[in-house]
C-alpha cells in the first residue's frame, strides 16, 4: 500500500472557460434587445415575424451540430480501427454525442419556433412540405443516435452502430437544405432564393447578431457537453478499476 495520503491521488477539477457564460449572456442580452427594440416591425407579418431571428439561428445551429456529429462519428469510426489512435478516437466519440445532443436541442427549439410563426401566417401550425418533413425525421434520426448511444455506454460495438446511425444524418441535413429547391413547398426562403424579407439595415444587423449569439451558446454548450462526458469516462473507469482491484484481493 502506497504511504502516501489518501488525498495525494486527487487531482483539482479541470477549470472551464470561466467567462464564456458572461459572453454568451451578453450576445443574446443584445440580440434579444435588438430583435424587440430594434428591427422594424415586418409589414406582411407583422410582430410574429420577429420569431423569424431565432428560429433561423436555431436552425442553422441544429443543422451545423447534426453535420458536425456525423463528421466525428466518420472520424471515430475511421480513428477506432487504428492502432495507437484510441486517444483521439475517444475524443472524436465526445465530440459528435455533444454536437448530436445539442442539434437536437437546438431542431427541438425549430420545430417549436417554427409552428408558432407558421399559425398566423399560413393559417395551420403544421403542412407537411418537403423541408418540414426531412427536418422532422432528421431530429428523430439523431434522436435514435443518442438512445443508441446513451444505451452502449461503454460498449465499442454499440458506440459504432450509433456512429454509423449519426453518419447517415449528413446527408439528410444536406437535403433539408436543398428540399424547396428540388420538391417546391410554401416554406419561405428569406435568407436565399427569392424570400427577400430582410432589406432593412437593422433587419440585417439584427439577424446576424442572432446568428452570432445562438450560434455562440451552442459553442459553449457542446463546449460543457464534451467536460460532462469526458468526467463521465473518468468516473467509469476509476470505478471498473476499483472493481477490478476488489475481485483482486477477494
Amino acid at each position: 500500500m502506497s504511504a502516501s495520503s489518501p488525498d495525494a491521488d486527487l487531482q483539482p477539477a479541470r477549470p472551464g472557460v470561466t467567462w464564456m457564460p458572461y459572453v454568451v449572456a451578453a450576445a443574446l442580452l443584445v440580440a434579444l434587445f435588438l430583435v424587440f427594440f430594434v428591427a422594424p416591425r415586418e409589414r406582411t407579418m407583422g410582430e410574429v415575424q420577429r420569431i423569424f431571428y431565432f428560429h433561423v439561428a436555431s436552425a442553422f445551429a441544429a443543422l451545423i451540430g447534426w453535420v458536425g456529429c456525423a463528421v466525428a462519428s466518420l472520424a471515430y469510426l475511421f480513428l477506432s480501427a487504428r492502432q495507437g489512435m484510441e486517444v483521439i478516437a475517444k475524443i472524436t466519440d465526445r465530440l459528435a454525442h455533444a454536437l448530436g445532443e445539442i442539434g437536437v436541442l437546438f431542431g427541438t427549439i425549430v420545430l417549436i419556433t417554427g409552428p408558432l410563426w407558421a399559425k398566423p401566417v399560413w393559417k395551420t401550425y403544421w403542412t407537411w412540405e418537403p423541408r418540414l418533413v426531412l427536418m422532422m425525421l432528421t431530429q428523430f434520426l439523431f434522436i435514435g443516435y443518442l438512445v443508441l448511444r446513451a444505451y452502449a455506454k461503454k460498449d465499442v460495438a454499440g458506440r459504432k452502430l450509433a456512429a454509423g446511425i449519426a453518419v447517415i444524418g449528413g446527408p439528410a441535413v444536406y437535403l433539408i437544405h436543398v428540399a424547396v429547391e428540388l420538391w417546391g413547398g410554401n416554406h419561405p426562403q428569406v435568407v436565399s432564393g427569392q424570400g427577400g424579407g430582410l432589406q432593412h439595415p437593422d433587419m440585417q444587423l439584427t439577424f446576424a447578431v442572432a446568428i452570432a449569439s445562438v450560434l455562440l451558446f451552442a459553442a459553449s454548450l457542446v463546449h460543457l457537453r464534451m467536460r460532462h462526458h469526458a468526467f463521465t469516462d473518468e468516473l467509469e473507469d476509476a470505478y471498473l478499476e476499483l472493481s477490478d482491484r476488489e475481485d483482486a484481493r477477494s
